[in-house]
């Protein structure tokens, strides 16, 4: 049976410590990935966006005790009724007539609820 040699022989030193710099990878900066990149300068902006909105709210809260906001009056004057110049002359006298009904308080009957209804 043949001797198995564990360590390894090409290697003229036995410390795996003390590697030749011929060895040694010279380390180069890899370049970065197009979709790290956005998201990098997409986050920068968010935080950007970010500070203008606080400034934003920050101004909006002192100039709104500067200028209080007053309620619009409501109008005083009277509506204006209907002008007979703005009606057509074949139909004033149709309009006279729906205003004479509307302006009398027709005198209806209260209906009648039904208590019986949903028993």
């Amino acid at each position: 049976m043949d001797e198995k040699p564990y360590q390894n022989i090409d290697l003229p030193k036995n410390n795996p410590l003390d590697i030749p710099t011929d060895l040694i990878e010279t380390k180069t900066k890899k370049p970065l990935n197009p979709k790290v990149l956005l998201i990098i300068i997409l986050g920068a902006f968010i935080f950007v966006l970010l500070l203008v909105s606080l400034i934003v709210t920050q101004v909006r809260k002192n100039n709104s005790n500067l200028f209080p906001v007053l309620p619009t009056p409501s109008p005083t004057t009277a509506t204006p009724t209907i002008n007979d110049s703005l009606i057509p002359s074949p139909y004033q006298d149709a309009f006279k007539q729906l205003e004479q009904s509307l302006s009398s308080d027709p005198d209806l009957p209260v209906p009648q609820i039904d208590t019986e209804i949903g028993l």
